[in-house]
Order: C-alpha cells, then sequence, then structure tokens
C-alpha cells in the first residue's frame, strides 16, 4: 500500500499547476496561459493540415512527373527501334553487297571492312551476320564477348530461311534479353535474292533511361519494390515489331520524402514558434487592458455597498466588451429609481398590445372566412364547369351515334345499289358514272369509319387479341398495296424486309402502320417513303420515314387530336379526315406503345412506333387459303335471311346476293323472318340482320328467334352463321353487339364483303344442298 502515494504525487503536483496557472491568480495571467494553449492546438492542426496537404500536391507532382518521363522515354525508343529495324532492312535489300557476298570468293569482298564497320545504329551495339540461302554464315562485323551470334540464333535463323519469311523475336542469353531479327533480301526480277540478314541488338540499349526496361508481352514482370512505383507505357512501332508487344516500364521512388522534409518541416516549425510568441504576448496585452476597467467596477460596486448610492459613475474606456459592460452598470444605477413607472408604463402597452392583438385576430377571422366562402364558390363553379363539359362530350357521342346511323342507313343502300348497277351496266357507256359514284361514296364511308373506330375506342370495346405477328408480312402487304399509289404520285416507297416477329394484336398493329403510311404517302409530293424495323435492347421499333413537306415544331403536340390538319385549311377530301393520327394514338395507348415524332419542315418526318418487349424467335406465317369465289366451281346455292327494316338496304341486299346465285328472304322484322322460314320449311345459311329494327326492336332478337325457330320447328342442330349490321357509334349500342358473340359489321359494308361472307357462309352447306 505504499507505493500509492508515491505515484499519485506527481500527478497532483500537476493538479495543483493547472488550477494555479488557469484558475487563480491574475486574470491576466490566466487569459495569456489559456490563450497560449488554444494557440499550440491551433498550430498542430493547421501544421497538420499543411503537412496532409503539401504531401498529397507533391505526390500527385511526382507521380505526374513519372508519366510524363515515361511517354517521352517511350517515344524516344519508338524512334531508336524505328531507326535500327529500316537500317536493317535497307542493308539486307542492298543487292550490291548481296551478290558480292553471295559470289565465289565473296568473303574477300572490299565490302567487307564496309560491313565490319558498322558495330553500332545509333548509338544501340548490334551484331549482324550475312548468310546463303541454306542459313550458313557468309559474313558478320565481328563477334564480341558480351555481343554474339549463338548456335541456338544460327538455328532459329536457319527456320526463318527456310521458310522464306521475315521474323522477330526476343530472345535470352544468359540474364540478357536480346532483340533478334532476321530479314530476308527483297525479290529482283522474279527470283528472290538467296541469304538473308540476322542482327541482335541488347533490349537493355534500346530503353534510354536508366531505370526504364523492355518488356515483351506475356513476360513475367518482377513485382514492384515497396517504397516505389512504376509506370508501363505500349510502344507504338511498325508493323514488323508490332507482334512483340513490347511495353516501356519506368520505375521511380513513390513518395518524395526527402524533398519535403528538406522545406516543409522547418518553415512549419518557423511558422508555429512566431504564431504562439505572437499569440502570448498580445494575450497579456489583451488581459492587463481588460483586468484594469473590471477592477474599477469592483471597487465602485464595494463603495456602493458600503455608502449607498450617492451619484458615482464608472469610468467608460473605448466601446469593447469591458466598456459595454461599465456602461451597462451606469445604465443600471439610472434605472433603479424608475423601476415602478417603467413597470406601470409597461401594463399600459400590455393593455393596448393585448387590445390590438384581439382586433387583428377578430379581422384574421373574418378574412379567412371570407376566403373559406371564395374557394367553395371556386369549387362549385369547377364542379359545374366539369359537369358542362361532360354533358358536352356526351351530348358530342350521342350526336355522332345518331348522325352516324342515320347517315349509314342511306349510304348502306347507295353501296349496294351502287354495284347492283355496276354488275348490270357492265360495259355500258354510264358505267364511268358509277366509278364516279363508287369514289364519292368511298370518301364518305372512310369518313363513317374513321368515326366509328374513335366510338370504339372510347366505348373501351375495342380488346387486343395477341398472337404472333410477323412483321415482315405486314410489311410486304402494305408494300404491295401502296407501291402502285406512291408511283402515281412519282415517289418510290419500299419496306425494308425483315424477319422481326413479336406478340401482339395483328390487326391493330396494322393499322397503327397503315395509317402511318398513309399520312407519309398524303403529305409527300416528292422523294421517297421507307418503312421499316430495327431491334435494341428495350424492344422493336417500326418507323416510318418521309421526305415530305414535314411538321412545324409548334404542330408536334396537335396532330394527334381528332379533325387536326396543318397543311388542308380548304378541308380537301383527298388529304384525308384528320383522324388517322389519332386513331394511332388511341391505339397505340391500347396497346401499350409509344409513339414519337421528328420533323423537319422542308425535308421530311419520321414517325417511330415504340414496342417494348424482346422479339421471338422467327415464325413461318403460312398463307391463308383463298375463298375461290362466292359459290365454288360446283355452282353450289344457299339460302340468306335477310332482316333490316329499311326498304332501299333490304332491296338493295336482296339483288346483290341473288345476283350471286343465293336465294334470299327479305324480313323487316324477327316475326316476319320466323314466318318466312316456317313456310320455307328450311334453315338459312345466312342471316344478316340490323342492329336497330322498328318499333324498338332489336337485331339480336331477331337473331335468337331465327335460331330457336331453326332448332326447335326446322329441327336442325346446325345453326347458320349470323352477321349483324350496325350503323350506331354509340359506345353502349357497340359494347352490347359485342357481347352477343355474333360477327358485327359496321354500315356501310361493300360488295366484297356481302361476297367474303357467301363465300364463308359457303362451305358450310350440306352436301345434298350442293348437288
Amino acid at each position: 500500500m505504499t507505493p500509492k502515494p508515491r505515484l499519485l504525487s506527481p500527478l497532483r503536483a500537476v493538479q495543483r499547476l493547472f488550477t494555479r496557472l488557469f484558475t487563480r491568480g491574475r486574470l491576466a495571467r490566466r487569459f495569456a496561459f489559456v490563450s497560449l494553449m488554444l494557440g499550440v492546438v491551433l498550430a498542430v492542426l493547421i501544421g497538420a493540415s499543411l503537412y496532409l496537404v503539401s504531401s498529397r500536391h507533391l505526390a500527385r507532382q511526382h507521380h505526374g512527373n513519372v508519366q510524363a518521363n515515361a511517354a517521352l522515354v517511350a517515344r524516344q525508343t519508338e524512334g531508336l527501334l524505328t531507326t535500327l529495324v529500316n537500317t536493317m532492312r535497307d542493308l539486307a535489300d542492298n543487292r550490291e553487297l548481296a551478290r558480292a557476298l553471295a559470289e565465289p570468293g565473296g568473303k574477300d569482298t572490299p565490302l567487307l571492312p564496309f560491313l565490319r564497320s558498322v558495330g553500332q545504329i545509333a548509338s544501340v551495339p548490334v551484331v549482324l551476320v550475312f548468310t546463303n540461302a541454306e542459313g550458313k554464315p557468309l559474313a558478320d562485323n565481328g563477334q564480341r564477348a558480351d555481343l554474339r551470334m549463338t548456335p541456338a540464333d544460327l538455328a532459329w535463323l536457319e527456320r526463318a530461311v527456310a521458310a522464306r519469311q521475315s521474323t522477330v523475336a526476343v530472345v535470352k542469353d544468359g540474364a540478357r534479353l536480346f532483340l533478334l531479327a532476321a530479314d530476308l533480301p527483297a525479290a529482283e526480277g522474279g527470283a528472290p535474292l538467296g541469304g538473308a540478314l540476322l542482327y541482335k541488338a541488347p533490349l537493355s540499349a534500346l530503353a534510354l533511361h536508366p531505370e526504364a526496361t523492355l518488356i515483351q508481352a506475356g513476360a513475367v514482370v518482377p513485382p514492384v519494390p515497396a517504397g516505389r512505383m512504376a509506370v508501363e507505357t505500349p510502344l507504338r512501332v511498325s508493323d514488323r515489331l508490332a507482334p512483340l508487344g513490347l511495353v516501356l516500364r519506368l520505375e521511380a521512388s513513390s513518395v518524395p520524402t526527402a524533398a519535403f522534409l528538406s522545406w516543409v518541416l522547418p518553415a512549419y516549425g518557423l511558422v508555429a514558434l512566431a504564431s504562439l510568441v505572437g499569440i502570448y504576448f498580445g494575450s497579456r496585452a489583451v488581459g492587463s487592458h481588460m483586468t484594469r476597467s473590471l477592477r474599477e467596477l469592483e471597487r465602485l460596486a464595494g463603495t456602493i455597498v458600503s455608502h449607498g448610492f450617492i451619484g458615482q459613475r464608472a469610468r467608460v474606456r473605448g466601446d469593447d466588451e469591458v466598456a459595454g459592460l461599465a456602461t451597462t452598470f451606469n445604465a443600471m444605477l439610472d434605472h433603479i429609481a424608475a423601476i415602478q413607472r417603467e413597470r406601470d408604463l409597461r401594463a399600459a402597452e400590455e393593455i393596448t398590445i393585448q387590445r390590438t392583438f384581439a382586433e387583428r385576430a377578430g379581422q384574421a377571422r373574418a378574412e379567412a372566412e371570407s376566403a373559406k366562402t371564395e374557394a367553395e364558390r371556386a369549387r362549385q363553379e369547377a364542379i359545374m364547369a366539369l359537369m358542362v363539359a361532360e354533358r358536352a362530350n356526351t351530348a358530342k357521342t350521342h350526336f355522332l351515334a345518331a348522325a352516324s346511323h342515320d347517315l349509314r342507313q342511306p349510304v348502306q343502300s347507295l353501296v349496294l345499289l351502287t354495284a347492283a348497277l355496276a354488275v348490270r351496266l357492265g360495259d355500258h357507256p354510264a358505267s364511268s358514272l358509277v366509278g364516279k359514284i363508287e369514289a364519292s361514296i368511298n370518301a364518305l364511308c372512310r369518313l363513317l369509319d374513321a368515326i366509328l373506330d374513335m366510338s370504339k375506342l372510347d366505348a373501351g370495346v375495342v380488346s387486343p387479341s395477341v398472337q404472333t405477328v410477323s412483321l415482315g408480312a405486314i410489311f410486304q402487304r402494305l408494300e404491295d398495296e401502296y407501291r402502285l399509289r406512291a408511283a402515281e404520285k412519282g415517289i418510290r416507297f419500299r419496306a425494308a424486309p425483315t424477319s422481326v416477329t413479336l406478340s401482339a394484336d395483328p390487326a391493330l398493329l396494322e393499322r397503327i402502320i397503315r395509317n402511318l403510311v398513309e399520312n407519309a404517302l398524303r403529305y409527300t409530293d416528292r422523294g421517297r417513303i421507307l418503312l421499316g424495323c430495327r431491334r435494341d435492347a428495350d424492344g422493336v421499333r417500326v418507323q416510318v420515314l418521309d421526305t415530305g413537306i414535314g411538321i412545324p415544331a409548334e404542330h408536334l403536340e396537335r396532330i394527334f387530336h381528332e379533325f387536326y390538319q396543318i397543311a388542308n385549311p380548304a378541308r380537301d377530301r383527298g388529304k384525308g379526315l384528320g383522324l388517322g393520327l389519332a386513331i394511332v394514338d388511341r391505339l397505340a395507348r391500347l396497346l401499350k406503345y409509344r409513339v414519337e415524332v421528328a420533323s423537319t419542315p422542308g425535308k421530311g418526318s419520321c414517325f417511330t412506333v415504340r414496342i417494348d418487349g424482346p422479339s421471338l424467335a422467327r415464325v413461318v406465317v403460312l398463307p391463308s387459303p383463298g375463298s375461290g369465289g362466292l359459290a365454288g366451281g360446283d355452282g353450289a346455292v344457299g339460302l340468306a335471311l335477310v332482316i333490316d327494316d329499311d326498304p332501299l338496304v333490304r332491296e338493295g341486299l336482296t339483288l346483290l346476293i341473288e345476283q350471286c346465285g343465293w336465294r334470299v328472304l327479305a324480313c323487316d322484322g324477327g316475326a316476319a323472318a320466323v314466318r318466312a322460314l316456317t313456310i320455307a320449311r328450311r334453315s338459312p345459311d345466312l342471316v344478316i340482320a340490323d342492329l336497330r329494327l322498328e318499333a324498338g326492336e332489336s337485331g339480336l332478337d331477331a337473331i335468337g328467334a331465327v335460331e330457336r325457330t331453326v332448332r326447335t320447328t326446322l329441327k336442325n342442330p346446325r345453326l347458320p352463321l349470323c352477321v349483324v349490321l350496325t350503323g350506331d357509334t354509340a359506345p353502349e349500342r357497340i359494347t352490347d353487339a359485342k357481347a352477343s358473340g355474333h360477327r358485327i359489321l359496321h354500315k356501310p359494308i361493300a360488295a366484297k364483303e356481302i361476297a367474303a361472307l357467301l363465300s364463308e357462309a359457303l362451305p358450310t352447306l350440306p352436301i345434298a344442298a350442293r348437288s
């Protein structure tokens, strides 16, 4: 237990010293010592920071210098290698020397002294040997102990001569590496010269730096010693030396420690010592000034405590913190007598402030209520505006639906009657007028079909039928269809062949591409149109490029709006209706595709459809079987049941179907159709019914009554092909018709569509009916 007090006594002595220096004694001395300690800590931190910054800066500068030196030495070495190889090549191609050495007695030729004088090339020692066609030495420039040709070198040369190929290699002779090369003289007059030139140079002499070495590609590189760094620079040499893959390796010290310590540490020591001295004396001066004013305040306070306040004042020196303390002390003395008066004044002020706050709070509440009322009124106005917009949109939809239905009925009659008239006129001179009528009807049909497509998309009844689709087949169909139309306008249309197949709805995808091609053909008067696709990591890009009029930047967003056209202020039917790109936009959003457009006015446009997802493997697309005519080659006849409340449409369908050799039962409703079938005692092969019949009857109900009659009354388990005709564009009617499961065709339908229906229904006829 005795050693413990001895151990604690030095610690207690240090503690007492710090207590006496920092907590006792005069304030100026304590302030000086505190400032000194803070100065020491600050000097250490600044010195450490300077040390780190300086060392890192010098290290980066040193590394940069080493890399620059390595690059410079590499360029010099490249020039030296180029000089060596070119000189040896010229010497090998010296025909006079080669002939003199190859002749009998060539060893006594006067050129030998010249050959022996070639001991160095650009200060690089080199040994060279001329040989005959078998690789046997004829002459050399002299052998030396440290640089000579070994038997292995001559054997290597014999293999090169036998292969008749100039070559180069890096060989090891003892502990040293050498560059060994064989140059075969160039041919003269079609016959190669005999012999070869073999030369050998040390690799160490080619690196023009004492710490640089040349390394061959694939060679084992010794590790870098501790405290050093290595920089490797590939050499850019001729094709002759390129197979060696020579690299220049330059080693140097990694840290410039000696240079750093030579000036940084002494400078840091001087700065730190000067700072500490300045801090100590400055703190003593500040401490003396501060304590003088504090001592005067201490004496004044003792006088007031002892004798009371009789108007004493503290002396104020300067405008520092101590002077502020003296001023505050004087102000405190002045305020002692006015405490009560100040308290009364403050009470009155507080009452006034509270009254003002109450008034402002009431005003704020009133303003808040007014703002709330205004916001509620604005919300109600927004709701009313939204309701008005929704009613307007609904009214637009109902108007288009009603107008479309009312227009499709007479247009359907025109289509059917015109087709029948064209068949009856044949080659009559008036047949040209029928063609013009058909062109006008086709334009009207395109408008109604576009409105119908927009209505179906708005109704949400279009659901994609995803299957494997060949883009190449779609491209080929479009090229066959539009090539002649483009040629008529004097432009070229081409679809780039592709083997891309993907999972998509073939009809909807083809509709998107077709509308883009139509748009390009409509606004291109010269140049060409290109249809193609590109694959990338995200999927497939289908692109339509044209050299048309282009689209200004301010119109790029609005071209996908309904009925919006840029260059058609007169609403020319030949330039479309302004619905093609709107349908493209809605179909792309339905299929989750992205449509992008880039255009330059006067130069052309590029429409891109981005289809995300990986492409499938190529699928062989089989051609669909042809229809072969309406009634086949054997003259088979079927029974068609037409249900329509419009006499003109009913008559047009009857004429067109009868011209194809079919029998037709035409009725205006479901009850009449049932009576007609009961009288005919025969099941129909095709039923065509209008969706909206008279007296509120639906074509779907009429088809249901016909199917029940076929099953029960006619006892026929086979149901006919049922088709629903509709001119409605109302979303709810389109949805109901699609939910029935029957084939849906939209008015007006063309004669070729009727022919396709007859061809489709014909194969279902029984054998007896075809005889």
